[in-house]
């Protein structure tokens, strides 16, 4: 969580105000290995993807397909022979 509180033009706080929340943290989702937010969760899945994905999508990759699967010398291997 943070908080703001109005603050004068040598950024000392203003007599009588209070501390506001500015934003709050969302709790992770879960079953998240890397860290994602839940928005970057809904633009990287499957579930959510149009019917046809262009050929560059990168969600197409082999070597993301197995870091997600946890195969870290396979994704490695993959990733070299990117062009």
């Amino acid at each position: 969580m943070s908080q703001c509180q109005p603050c004068d033009s040598e950024g000392e706080p203003l007599p009588s105000t209070e501390l506001n929340e500015a934003w709050k943290l969302a709790n992770a989702p879960k079953n998240d290995k890397f860290q994602y937010t839940h928005f970057a969760h809904k633009i990287n899945s499957f579930d959510t993807t149009p019917k046809k994905l262009l050929a560059s999508d990168s969600r197409l990759r082999p070597d993301r397909h197995a870091l997600e699967q946890g195969d870290l010398s396979k994704a490695g291997f993959e990733k070299s022979s990117l062009k």
